[in-house]
């Protein structure tokens, strides 16, 4: 996938005090990893604001510029040619989790100075977009969807948006839809709704609380479109699925 890739340049940018990404369009493609503060960008239109380990995948030909001023920032940047084709749901990812990328950038770096061999520079390009942009092995995402999927069951009283488990986990809410699409066999926000509903649905069983309380657990300031919610999603009212369940007897000893 990455095996025309070719090195063109890289360094480690430092702002002390404030500064804007300035207005151009290069022959070459540019990925920036963020080590510290805010890089606000903007390429063809399309806004970006990179905080702390995000990394944005800028386009060859595209006109790319700051449109805000950043202060105390620095980043890493590598440029590079025979760029493959990218998801554009990936081009901006946070990269918390990943302790390779910044030892990567490091020893690109360190080669540049160095003024190591083309064939270095190209390996180590590849391997910094590898470890961006590849998709990860089964397990390993396997391993992230489980861990976002326990946590909005665990919070599926506050959680309602799809984009607030991306920013809270650090992806692209397009692409976490997607990748749960894949594997849970629907988009991002019907996992939120389909969990949400059947938290709704035991709170409702459990016959210890009223309609209200019901609403208020479950994250709706307003109790009407709590009842339109519940109707849309499973056909009928909440107290109609109640009248479908008879009394069960609990056992307390």
């Amino acid at each position: 996938m990455f095996e025309s890739v070719t090195y063109h340049g890289a360094g480690k940018f430092v702002s002390y005090g404030e500064w804007m990404h300035p207005d151009r369009i290069i022959d070459s493609s540019e990925i920036i990893f963020v080590i510290k503060g805010r890089v606000h960008i903007t390429e063809s239109e399309k806004r970006y604001e990179l905080k702390e380990n995000d990394v944005l995948l800028l386009e060859r030909g595209l006109r790319h510029f700051g449109h805000e001023k950043s202060s105390n920032t620095s980043f890493f940047w590598v440029h590079f040619n025979g760029a493959p084709e990218i998801d554009p749901a990936m081009k901006l990812r946070n990269m918390k989790s990943s302790y390779d990328l910044p030892l990567l950038f490091k020893q690109l770096v360190h080669y540049r100075a160095e003024k190591r061999s083309s064939e270095a520079m190209d390996y180590l390009t590849r391997l910094i977009l590898i470890e961006c942009f590849s998709p990860q092995n089964n397990e390993s995402a396997n391993r992230a969807l489980s861990e976002i999927a326990a946590w909005i069951k665990a919070n599926c009283g506050k959680i309602t948006k799809a984009e607030q488990v991306a920013k809270h986990f650090g992806y692209n809410a397009d692409y976490l839809s997607r990748i749960f699409k894949e594997n849970y066999e629907k988009p991002l926000k019907e996992y939120i709704d389909a969990v949400r509903m059947s938290y709704i649905k035991r709170l409702l069983l459990s016959g210890e609380k009223t309609l209200a309380d019901v609403s208020c657990e479950a994250g709706f300031s307003d109790y009407k479109y709590f009842l339109k919610y519940f109707k849309y999603h499973e056909g009928i009212t909440p107290t109609q699925f109640l009248s479908t369940y008879p009394k069960t007897h609990i056992n307390t000893k």
